[in-house]
């Protein structure tokens, strides 16, 4: 190995601790990555060939990157060579393809490899990771529309993590909060949601405490407050854009044209909605199974409401620019 391979191997070793567990270098340490995707590129393909233990080695955490970072058909093609490897880090490659299949719309793949994910850390006896692996299963059953399963695997998860680090609970909590959601519980979402902001603000995971305000925001404008809906989407936004957090801009986009079509701006929503569709259309990425609803509602509504414009309107928003994207979004 080049000393040149050797230092980008060290800094995905040592990007491991900072990327799985989101804090607040997390996006510094994405960003150390992006600088050196190239390379990396080039550093996966040749352990592939060469050295199956480091590729998958490599592949357990830089999923993370190739997730949030919208390189998601690069990483699952990496990916998909690697769920072969045995050893250590198989279980993490597992959950990085079903991750990244999930996030495609590719749902029995995402099954498959979660179970075996599952089956894994089941034989391990960790209850953190068991926790995980239920979470994610969670996660599909939720896009199945299968209510009972996905509580059935967050209540599974909860049971796991209980007494372990509060970290563990954090996706079995979430997975209630979006399962009450999508049967329009919404008191109970709404507090579950609450509960999990919190848990996520305590932990400093900065991404998580804004996903859940953008969760907020869309059960506040279902249950009428538009004023709080209002406020979750600006905090929301304005985070991801001073960020730049690829994963999430799309739903930045989405927020702020819900909320312009609520508002009967139609015009701003459908560009606004176009633009979320067109970044999750270039990600190679589809939207949570709670997003879709919202998405696809808005989408029909404004069908509806524009007629024959709509295709026209749509297609403007889909051709700004980034700038002229985000000031749009910020417009008030």
């Amino acid at each position: 190995m080049t000393p040149s391979d050797a230092a980008l191997l060290q800094l995905v070793r040592d990007s491991r601790q900072h990327i799985e567990t989101v804090g607040p270098d997390t996006e510094s340490w994405l960003d150390r990555l992006e600088q050196q995707h190239q390379g990396l590129r080039r550093l996966v393909e040749a352990a592939l060939d060469d050295d199956p233990p480091t590729a998958a080695e490599l592949g357990s955490v830089l999923w993370i990157f190739w997730w949030q970072r919208g390189h998601m058909a690069e990483g699952r093609a990496f990916l998909e060579r690697t769920q072969a490897v045995q050893g250590p880090y198989r279980e993490m490659v597992l959950k990085g393809l079903g991750t990244i299949a999930f996030r495609q719309g590719d749902t029995e793949t995402a099954d498959r490899v979660f179970a075996e994910r599952l089956q894994i850390a089941e034989a391990g006896g960790d209850g953190a990771r068991i926790a995980d692996a239920c979470a994610d299963l969670s996660r599909v059953a939720l896009r199945r529309g299968d209510f009972g399963a996905v509580r059935k695997f967050a209540e599974r998860g909860y049971a796991a993590a209980r007494g372990l680090d509060p970290r563990a609970i954090r996706m079995p909590l979430h997975m209630r909060a979006a399962a009450a959601r999508m049967e329009g519980k919404l008191d109970e979402a709404r507090e579950l949601y609450l509960e999990s902001r919190e848990l996520n603000e305590r932990l400093g995971n900065d991404q998580n405490v804004i996903g859940e305000d953008h969760n907020l925001g869309h059960v506040a404008l279902h249950s009428g407050d538009r004023d709080e809906a209002e406020r979750r989407f600006r905090s929301a936004r304005e985070w991801i854009f001073n960020h730049d957090n690829a994963y999430l801009t799309p739903y930045a986009y989405l927020d702020a044209g819900v909320l312009a079509l609520h508002d009967g701006d139609l015009d701003r929503a459908c560009r606004l909605v176009s633009v979320a569709t067109r970044i999750f259309e270039e990600t190679d990425s589809i939207p949570d199974p709670d997003d879709r609803v919202e998405l696809d509602s808005a989408v029909a509504a404004l069908q509806a409401r524009l007629g024959e414009r709509f295709d026209a309107v749509a297609g403007q928003g889909r051709a700004l620019a980034p700038d002229e994207a985000r000031a749009l979004a910020n417009q008030r």
